[in-house]
């Protein structure tokens, strides 16, 4: 398990933003403290890939806890009083906990016990807190709260899409519409050409008397973040969440059957699915697959993510349009930006975005500026070590390159307007402010449409 040090909020101001702090309106996160795993809570949920970054950090509800807490003002405020910004350590499991046997204490294969995740199907338990559900039977199995078969569609390791299907079966009593239902697959960014979306998603829902094809109601939205701890030689860095705009209730022995696919911008280089958290070759009940209901974990055990707290969020621009609110953090308008420009021609653009987003975050990338080789956009910003991101669209062209923050070389990006304009938020990348300036140079040529950073650990 990575160890991560505090840091103290600095104390300078950005354009626009009052010293001390982002100034978003966003809490404080705060880790849980059960046994649960981490669960990245970022405002995405059916929002599309607006929540990457600005995550809560908490227990995912074995013990009824709900983790990661968040006032109103609270990050502006910490940094406004000088308090400390923790960064979560990634939560893990003993290595035992993912050896696939029954040792060291476990009930189950990887569960239960005193030191590994709670079992989700129905493993062996000796006592409640052995199981997801809480419920050990007088059998002395875990009740599940569904049922999960994961089969691999694409099962080569080198590919540029990986695929699979997914058959769940509710078995819980709780009733609960299929919107507060979310679903990862965990993987390794591993320099694959953005944007990556999912796509070609299929879905049929049988709540007990017919199936129903809900493919329209399905939303994915891909996540990044800084590497993690290494688990088994596996570092992931990465999610796809599936989530759906669908009211119909799930009641006991509803059946939900999903065909996903992972896509790559580019043949070159592929996905390895062997560095995937997820990837399975053989079909069976995955555990290394996360199913959530209204954000507690039901299904799986996430592998160790380094998420941020909300309050490393330092600043974010609109290039070329106003201040926006996206996914609770606040963006500046270009004009109150301190920024110039070397070339870097405005545009706009009416294209709708694929994958679908939400209304804040489809404002944000319908303008910008068009960066070709040779131009360039400098931000003044505070010396320092940052983490930063940066919003790429496709407009009327298809044209592809790769974005630099100074020296940071962001991952390729081919646009493409296959079915709607793809998109990404490219990042995170390390980048050490010098000089008081922040500058984006590209070659190729890429439409960047914001631009944020988050403080690093100190």
């Amino acid at each position: 398990m990575a160890s991560v040090s505090n840091c103290t909020f600095p104390e300078y101001a950005f354009p626009g933003i009052p010293a001390g702090g982002s100034g978003s309106g966003s809490g404080t996160a705060v880790a849980g403290q059960g046994s649960g795993g981490s669960i990245a809570a970022g405002a995405a949920g059916t929002s599309g890939q607006g929540g990457h970054g600005g995550a809560v950090i908490g227990d995912a509800g074995d013990a009824g806890q709900t983790g990661g807490t968040s006032g109103g003002g609270a990050a502006g405020d910490a940094g406004s009083a000088g308090m400390p910004c923790v960064f979560p350590t990634p939560v893990s499991y003993p290595l035992h906990c993912f050896d696939k046997t029954a040792d060291n204490g476990e009930s189950g294969v990887d569960c239960g016990g005193n030191e590994c995740a709670p079992c989700s199907g129905n493993q062996a338990c000796t006592q409640a807190a052995d199981c997801l559900s809480l419920q050990c039977t007088s059998k002395k199995t875990c009740v599940p709260l569904i049922s999960l078969t994961y089969t691999p569609i694409e099962v080569g390791a080198l590919t540029p899409s990986p695929k699979f299907r997914l058959d769940i079966t509710y078995l819980d009593t709780l009733l609960m519409p299929l919107q507060k239902f979310s679903i990862r697959y965990y993987y390794n960014h591993n320099e694959v050409t953005e944007p990556i979306i999912g796509l070609d998603s299929q879905a049929t829902i049988d709540p007990g008397n017919m199936q129903l094809d809900i493919t329209s109601k399905v939303r994915t939205s891909v996540h990044r973040f800084p590497p993690g701890p290494a688990l088994n030689g596996l570092v992931t860095d990465s999610y796809l969440e599936i989530t759906f705009n669908d009211s119909t209730m799930v009641t006991t022995g509803t059946k939900l059957f999903i065909n996903q696919d992972l896509v790559a911008a580019s043949l070159n280089p592929m996905f390895d699915q062997n560095s995937h958290y997820s990837f399975s070759k053989v079909t069976g009940a995955n555990p290394a697959i996360g199913v959530y209901r209204d954000g507690h974990r039901v299904w799986g055990v996430e592998p160790p993510m380094a998420v941020f707290p909300e309050c490393a969020f330092a600043a974010g621009v609109n290039i070329n349009g106003p201040a926006l609110t996206v996914s609770e953090e606040s963006l500046l308008a270009e004009s109150a930006a301190d920024l110039s420009f070397k070339g870097a021609a405005p545009y706009s653009s009416t294209a709708k975005p694929l994958p679908a987003t939400d209304a804040a975050t489809t404002a944000l990338l319908g303008t910008g500026r068009t960066l070709k080789t040779g131009e360039s956009v400098a931000w003044s910003v505070p010396n320092g070590k940052y983490w930063a991101y940066a919003w790429l669209a496709s407009t009327a062209s298809s044209d592809s390159g790769t974005l630099s923050f100074g020296t940071s070389a962001a991952d390729g990006f081919s646009g493409t307007l296959n079915g709607g304009a793809r998109w990404g938020l490219l990042g995170p990348y390390r980048v050490d402010v010098t000089g008081s300036s922040l500058e984006l140079t590209v070659d190729g040529t890429v439409h960047l449409a914001g631009v944020k950073l988050y403080e690093t650990e100190h």
